[in-house]
């Protein structure tokens, strides 16, 4: 331990928060402050996961949601894949090979969605299963909702996607951008 320098983890508050994290535990442990190696891409999944509970209620449990969209999110492969008007917008290059499973879904989907059309092997392609400690897997069944659903997205609709780096940014309460 005395040569511990730098402890890494997620960013959840049982390792970060103000009272009693483990962090501050391993410090008192080794006598010392240490760096902290915090991975962000856990806050590039909270911002959906409020909006999402504001809008569909709180989670029952690590694999489902209390409110409707929970249900149409668990029975969408029932509905065809349908054409769309394309959502313009800027997703950067990006080596598949750095990019989890679900981050390459993400991608994929998110191409698709500027396209107007899916692709067929993506069609067929399920996301990850639902679990509520990975938020991008809800993320990624939305969006594969909206390209099965009747919904004919249109620019100047009410719900303006655009996906920018797999971050929510919530504005108002009335306005979701992806």
């Amino acid at each position: 331990m005395r040569k511990l320098d730098v402890v890494g983890c997620d960013g959840t508050v049982t390792n970060t928060g103000r009272k009693n994290n483990v962090i501050h535990r391993i410090e008192n442990q080794v006598g010392r402050p240490l760096q902290w190696s915090i991975c962000i891409l856990h806050f590039n999944e909270l911002p959906f996961r409020h909006i999402f509970q504001h809008i569909d209620g709180q989670t029952v449990g690590p694999i489902s949601f209390s409110g409707p969209i929970e249900q149409q999110l668990t029975c969408y492969e029932k509905l065809p894949v349908v054409d769309y008007e394309p959502i313009d917008c800027s997703i950067r290059d990006i080596d598949r090979n750095l990019l989890s499973k679900e981050q390459q879904y993400l991608l994929d989907i998110s191409n698709a969605i500027t396209l107007g059309h899916c692709p067929e092997d993506l069609a067929n392609r399920e996301p990850s299963p639902l679990f509520h400690s990975r938020w991008l897997t809800a993320v990624n069944r939305v969006l594969k909702f909206l390209i099965r659903s009747i919904w004919k997205l249109k620019r100047n609709s009410w719900l303006h996607l655009k996906i920018m780096h797999a971050c929510v940014v919530c504005r108002k309460k009335e306005q979701i951008f992806y």
